[in-house]
């Protein structure tokens, strides 16, 4: 896991999703809500999934393929979001994923849906939680 921002809009990342669930429990129990399996900027980039999950409010994406050729990291794009509010932010995204620019675009509305509260310490402790190693 590592924390990383220049990628636009990223928490926090894992080597790959098996770390990802292992690193929160309540992640391995929840419901998932597919949010594309499509999303990429340019024909020779790779494709992404993206997903929300229900317990923690969790918008992830997770680089597709096979560990060799590069899949499997998962970024963390959100956590604590509402459904309703992951509903309304991402209004369209059926429509643009698979498009050019797609992935941008995901990573631009998920920016939206990141707290809005000021940096203070149990933001950040909270934080570090969530990107714990597994």
């Amino acid at each position: 896991m590592t924390r990383d921002d220049h990628r636009g809009h990223t928490l926090c990342s894992y080597p790959s999703l098996d770390r990802f669930y292992k690193a929160n429990p309540r992640r391995i129990v929840s419901r998932e809500r597919d949010i594309g399996l499509w999303w990429r900027d340019t024909p020779d980039q790779p494709l992404h999934r993206a997903a929300w999950v229900s317990e923690t409010g969790e918008l992830y994406l997770v680089r597709l393929g096979s560990a060799e050729n590069g899949g499997g990291p998962v970024e963390l794009l959100a956590q604590g979001a509402e459904e309703q509010q992951l509903e309304r932010i991402l209004d369209g995204w059926r429509e643009r994923c698979g498009e050019p620019r797609s992935l941008s675009w995901l990573r631009a509305r998920a920016g939206r849906l990141a707290p809005r509260t000021r940096s203070t310490r149990s933001t950040r402790a909270r934080l570090a939680r969530a990107c714990l190693p597994a």
